[in-house]
């Protein structure tokens, strides 16, 4: 299976490298991609990555947030004005097993149209504007709406991770990997944040 991070200039680093290590630990072939064209890359707090591939054909997509809380000029908010990856996200999801988020990654599926009448969660701070977006605000580190998968701020990630795991391999590999990041196993009851 072939997931792909969306990697754009002011993304937030622990929203893209959480679920890449729990995926790619549990045996994922997962690849951090560009929005328009491969290059450079610079997170909100300026590690420069270069990104050789394109967001294209994946099985499952994931999208981080990042300088949406704070209108920064790159990051989750500058996309969504700029609106090629709302668009490229809506041509794609038709095609993908499933579509996934990270903090205010969720209010670019939701900038997508792929959030409307659906379950959601996203960071804290902005759930009044998803909900703007006719999306029922779930206050879980984790929202599972079948083809539609969003994760709460920061560290939910990899929460994330680890419930595709156990999604697409089982709760067997999700733990084994959980118990080698030393990190909670992704049970419905752990994710939930009224009880973690």
């Amino acid at each position: 299976m072939r997931i792909e991070i969306v990697v754009f200039d002011g993304f937030d680093e622990l929203d893209v490298f959480g679920p890449f290590e729990v995926l790619s630990m549990a045996g994922f072939d997962v690849e951090l991609v560009a929005v328009e064209r491969p290059g450079p890359v610079t997170s909100m707090r300026g590690v420069q990555l270069r990104i050789p591939g394109v967001l294209g054909e994946a099985d499952g997509v994931i999208v981080p947030g990042g300088g949406w809380l704070n209108r920064a000029v790159a990051g989750a908010w500058a996309q969504a004005r700029h609106g090629v990856l709302p668009a490229r996200l809506a041509a794609l999801a038709p095609s993908a097993r499933w579509m996934a988020s990270v903090c205010t990654g969720g209010l670019l599926l939701a900038a997508a149209g792929l959030l409307a009448g659906r379950r959601a969660t996203t960071n804290r701070n902005a759930y009044e504007e998803l909900r703007a977006y006719d999306v029922t605000v779930v206050d879980e580190r984790v929202v599972d709406d079948g083809d539609r998968i969003t994760a709460g701020a920061l560290t939910a990630g990899l929460d994330l991770g680890l419930w595709i795991t156990v999604r697409e391999l089982g709760a067997a590999t999700a733990n084994r990997v959980a118990a080698t990041i030393e990190y909670p196993a992704p049970t419905p009851e752990r994710l939930s944040r009224s009880s973690g």
